[in-house]
């Protein structure tokens, strides 16, 4: 390998890409107010600034807040916060690192696929008869 190769883990590119964000970020709160997830998490009542203050805390290995876990949870990529960013941090990127990171540090619990299959056996049954359910659930 070449001097002018290196080898760079992934935690060193979120290190890196986590001081980019926080560097950038300049917690106007727009990607909050444009995410289409927000009216239906916990978050919904959140101080858009507060809660992006708390992921950017969720990102840098902290606890956050309420609001800060419940966007962070309730994120699914959409791309509009991207959008609404006057800064161009890429808070889709930010929100997807801050739940990574929070999943590390017990910020944001584990998913539990039980409580998933759980949930799927109760719609289940609702579309299903009676024989149907006995066969299959």
């Amino acid at each position: 390998m070449g001097q002018d190769q290196r080898l760079v883990s992934l935690s060193a590119l979120r290190e890196a890409e986590t001081a980019r964000m926080e560097a950038s970020c300049i917690r106007c709160g727009a990607c909050f107010e444009a995410c289409p997830m927000v009216p239906f998490s916990a978050a919904k009542d959140a101080d858009p600034v507060g809660a992006v203050v708390g992921v950017l805390d969720l990102l840098g290995g902290g606890a956050g807040d309420e609001a800060s876990r419940a966007w962070t949870a309730a994120c699914t990529r959409s791309g509009t916060c991207n959008e609404a960013c006057p800064a161009g941090v890429d808070p889709m990127r930010m929100l997807r690192l801050a739940k990574w990171r929070a999943s590390e540090t017990g910020a944001l619990p584990k998913r539990d696929a039980r409580d998933a299959m759980a949930r799927a056996k109760v719609f289940a049954r609702l579309a299903m008869s009676e024989e149907e359910q006995a066969r299959w659930l």
